[in-house]
């Protein structure tokens, strides 16, 4: 079974990823302290103790997310922290899908590596797994399910959809102990199109869409280095190469382009922000857990206007623009999405746009912001 980082889920949200980038790009993960860091990031870097540096405990972290690597008296950040360092320059799809592609067993960011081993590739062959089942009509998977074919088939990840659709569904015998593997699926399913609960991931793709995107799935080739972090390095410049093939955008899914939601563009971070709020499991989750009619902005009770439905609302995603929904050990983080009505909702997209028009930004820095925003333009339409 594949190795993760297990009990560091919070440290591998797309936010948290954005500002451990930053840092890493203008600071020394090796000998920087962890009061340092954590104020920087916003979470603990444990233990609090002034004897132990950050890297100690979190250089597998920071290596199996491709931030930064061992550079021998100090640590070295990669080519995709300088990118997650930038302002809209990564979308959670992306980088997520990259990672998926480049993710191997053995791995180099663990004492495992092994450059002269048959690479494996359990997140490419876990989302291409989702993919097929999707494609042929079964959106919801186990994570059993997932970890117990890629155990007993032996797959490395880049075989055809006639391969897969050949492994699906069948009964397999459970791994041992799949808490690693389980972790790393939940990290992964922050991508737009995923849902989480406990034991599930759910695909909310139309089956062409499911398709499309499990043809461009490919791992990341060319010759391995035999040192880890130089591995590391040679894989993530790769990224820019990589990710401008894909083709991220679910046109059989999404059938309202970003104009129509109320952005006044639909730039590459805006059209993620909508495929988030477009995401079908994550909506009936949303309302399972909080059966409300009421508009969170303009308190409209849309059943009261409306009686013949139970309800005319979106949901509205308030993190930064870039970012997939939040997961936990138990599944994707439902408290931050909010109902807003159509006309609602839509505003709030002219309101975000006109936002980081006027302070010459692209996306917003972290969900602290994201949310303060939202309140403001709450506060806007109410005059106070």
């Amino acid at each position: 079974m594949w190795s993760w980082d297990q009990g560091r889920l919070d440290y591998f949200q797309f936010d948290a990823l954005r500002k451990i980038a930053k840092f890493a790009v203008a600071n020394d993960l090796k000998n920087v302290t962890i009061d340092a860091i954590s104020a920087a990031v916003g979470l603990p870097f444990l233990p609090n103790d002034p004897k132990y540096r950050p890297w100690r405990n979190y250089s597998r972290t920071f290596k199996l997310s491709m931030i930064a690597t061992d550079g021998g008296a100090g640590s070295k950040a990669t080519p995709i922290a300088h990118l997650l360092a930038a302002d809209g320059k990564v979308t959670t799809d992306e980088y997520f899908h990259f990672l998926a592609e480049a993710t191997t067993s053995p791995s180099p960011a663990l004492a495992e590596w092994d450059a002269s081993a048959e690479m494996r590739y359990p997140l490419l062959f876990s989302l291409k797994y989702l993919l097929a089942r999707a494609a042929v009509g079964d959106q919801v998977t186990t994570l059993a399910e997932i970890v117990n074919a890629y155990a007993d088939t032996g797959f490395r990840g880049d075989e055809d959809q006639t391969a897969f659709l050949g492994i699906i569904g069948k009964p397999r015998p459970d791994v041992a102990d799949p808490r690693q593997a389980n972790e790393s699926l939940r990290v992964l399913a922050q991508i737009s199109y995923l849902n989480s609960t406990k034991k599930t991931i759910s695909v909310s793709l139309d089956k062409d869409d499911a398709l499309d995107i499990f043809e461009q799935l490919s791992p990341i080739g060319g010759v391995h280095d035999v040192d880890g972090d130089a591995e590391i390095q040679r894989i993530a410049k790769l990224y820019p190469s990589a990710v401008s093939d894909f083709e991220l955008e679910y046109s059989h899914t999404i059938v309202s382009d970003a104009v129509q939601a109320g952005f006044a563009e639909g730039t590459r971070v805006e059209r993620t922000h909508l495929k988030i709020e477009r995401n079908a499991k994550l909506r009936q989750a949303y309302f399972e857990a909080n059966p409300t009619s009421v508009c969170d902005f303009c308190e409209t009770d849309t059943h009261e206007t409306y009686p013949w439905s139970p309800r005319i609302l979106d949901i509205h995603h308030v993190l930064p623009l870039c970012s997939g929904a939040r997961t936990t050990k138990n599944g994707t983080v439902l408290d931050d999405l909010v109902a807003n009505c159509p006309t609602c909702h839509r505003a709030v997209h002219r309101y975000y746009g006109q936002w980081l028009n006027d302070h010459g930004r692209k996306d917003f820095e972290d969900a602290k912001e994201a949310r303060a925003i939202y309140e403001e333009a709450k506060a806007a339409r109410k005059g106070t």
